[in-house]
């Protein structure tokens, strides 16, 4: 096949892509690495804080009226009664954290699902 030039030359065409060495998916796409590693980061990390968030608050909540012996940042030491508190308090606290924290679990399965054939490829590639 032949390609004419806009002043009227005819030269062969450019060669087809072979599949030995195929183009980067993510500069064909338009696709930025980097940014989608950093929006991942960011949401694990703002996930992070509402977790912290709430089980900062549930062991507030199952402290109190909590027994001599039983020390709140060593879970070896609570009993039943300390356990059921906390799992009461995570219940109850439950409509204030958990639609966010699966909206961000959402967002970053569809961005790691987005970066994941990228980084398929590059292992392929190298």
């Amino acid at each position: 096949m032949t390609h004419m030039t806009p002043g009227g030359e005819s030269r062969p065409a450019p060669p087809l892509l072979s599949p030995t060495s195929p183009p980067d998916m993510a500069d064909t796409l338009g696709i930025d690495r980097t940014r989608l590693r950093d929006a991942l980061a960011v949401r694990r990390a703002r996930a992070a804080v509402i977790e912290t968030e709430w089980v900062a608050l549930c062991e507030r909540d199952a402290a109190r009226g909590t027994p001599r012996g039983i020390r709140v940042d060593d879970r070896a030491t609570w009993d039943k009664a300390m356990w059921n508190r906390y799992l009461a308090a995570a219940a109850a606290s439950e409509p204030r954290f958990l639609p966010r924290l699966r909206r961000l679990h959402d967002e970053i399965a569809r961005l790691e699902a987005l970066l994941a054939p990228l980084s398929a490829h590059a292992a392929k590639a190298a």
